[in-house]
């Protein structure tokens, strides 16, 4: 059985300790079981030591592995929290595990300290631990509190998944798995242009602030336009970045007010624990719009609930990939089938039924038969149109055609005199008797069921 030790890094035990306490508290209340090993150093940071000497670079990353596996015998998995010393202990394993030439010279040195590089390490990102490893879906299952669509802007940060030659857990260029956690979450994951830009700290630590600030604006720029409740991240230096400097420019006048969490927050609070238990009051940036604008959710998404399956909402409006082939989307400008589901994923049901973009929908049922998912966006408007029906909300011609087909069960009347010009019989008789027999039957035992009678 594998042991899970975890490498804390430097940032998160110097700066930001809280972070560490909302990992533990995730991993106590998933009954995920870590341990802590004595000896480590930085991993160390590539841009920092790995540009001055590779050997000690190396050296040093081999030797935090070899006390990993010192510390906590074979079949060990050494979980990093933060996207650089991933990227370092994992391209150093690859690099190790790949040319024995380099083992044997990083052996030479680590030999010195009566250590060896031996393998039986597994290196491990924290956001590929809880979604491959515990897993997305036993996350899921143990939530107490859903997000409920709250809009959650993903910032995976440059070493997460790079270099893709050494790290391999997820897409380099369009990552899924840190949305895909958002998402069992219950939150709605918001793709943005600037998402795999940096987030500028690097910038910031070779002491160029304010260049690194311009990078940090343009992604909550962006963040802001899309109305997104929250960012998250998985690396304390991205948070570290986004958190500090947007609360530096907070007081110079730059007000964004987007909340930073990183991962485990995000999952702890789902999971029901208490904000003050996860440390999250010692952020920046001030997070009680968030709890707010959360409360707001979920009583309004309660009413959307009843009317619509949420999570296969928010999974079409996440994909999008029939808005290419929908006709109306791709002639008229103002149908944007998006904006309209945000609204009901929102709760704003009143907003979503007053909105004449849902009878633009034509219901040709080109989505319904490219859906992968089987779901097919004109779902939502044909129940939004029904709603809105029902509240009198309808086109004067749609609102002509209804009253004409409750009048003679047809929506247009034969043209006698058409016929005979063209010298046809006259029509069958029309079944309308009939057909009103039977709608006033079933209006009048639906209107005693609805009295108690029935």
């Amino acid at each position: 059985m594998s042991v899970n030790v975890m490498f804390w890094g430097c940032q998160i035990p110097a700066r930001f300790p809280f972070i560490e306490k909302s990992l533990r508290k995730v991993f106590d209340a998933l009954d995920f079981r870590i341990r802590d090993v004595n000896g480590f150093t930085c991993c160390p940071e590539k841009a920092l030591v790995g540009n001055m000497s590779k050997d000690v670079w190396t050296l040093t990353a081999a030797r935090n592995l070899a006390v990993a596996r010192e510390g906590a015998g074979e079949n060990l998995t050494l979980i990093q929290a933060c996207n650089g010393c991933f990227s370092t202990l994992k391209t150093v394993q690859e690099n190790l595990d790949h040319d024995p030439a380099l083992l044997s010279k990083v052996n030479d040195g680590l030999n010195s300290v009566n250590l060896s590089y031996r393998g039986g390490v597994e290196v491990k990102h924290i956001v590929e631990m809880f979604h491959d490893v515990i897993g997305a879906d036993v996350i899921k299952s143990q939530i107490k509190r859903s997000l409920n669509g709250l809009k959650i802007a993903v910032h995976p940060g440059c070493h997460m998944t790079r270099p893709s030659s050494a790290i391999d857990f997820d897409d380099p260029i369009v990552p899924k798995k840190f949305d895909s956690l958002i998402r069992a979450l219950g939150g709605t994951n918001i793709d943005y242009h600037a998402k795999m830009l940096c987030c500028g700290g690097e910038l910031t630590n070779i002491g160029d602030i304010e260049k690194g600030t311009d990078v940090t604006r343009q992604k909550l720029i962006e963040t802001r336009s899309l109305e997104v409740d929250a960012m998250a991240v998985a690396c304390p230096n991205c948070f570290k970045q986004l958190d500090n400097q947007q609360f530096m420019m907070q007081r110079d006048g730059e007000d964004f007010s987007i909340p930073i969490f990183y991962i485990s927050e995000l999952i702890g609070l789902t999971l029901g624990i208490e904000p003050k238990d996860l440390g999250i009051e010692s952020h920046r940036v001030k997070t009680e719009r968030f709890f707010e604008r959360w409360n707001e959710v979920d009583e309004s998404t309660g009413k959307s609930a009843q009317h619509f399956d949420l999570d296969a909402l928010k999974a079409c409006y996440e994909c999008g990939a029939c808005l290419d082939d929908c006709p109306s989307a791709r002639i008229l400008e103002d149908y944007d089938p998006k904006a309209v589901m945000e609204k009901v994923i929102a709760g704003k049901l009143d907003d979503a039924v007053n909105d004449h973009r849902i009878w633009q929908c034509l219901e040709c049922h080109t989505c319904t038969e490219l859906c992968p998912q089987g779901f097919g966006m004109e779902k939502v408007f044909t129940t939004l149109k029904k709603m809105a029906g029902e509240q009198g909300i309808r086109p004067a011609s749609v609102e002509k055609g209804l009253e004409m087909f409750t009048k003679t069960s047809r929506i247009g009347e034969p043209s006698m005199a058409q016929r005979k010009k063209l010298n046809l019989p006259n029509p069958p008789e029309s079944g309308f008797t009939q057909w009103k027999e039977m709608i006033d039957s079933i209006k009048k035992t639906k209107d005693e069921k609805q009295e108690g009678v029935l």
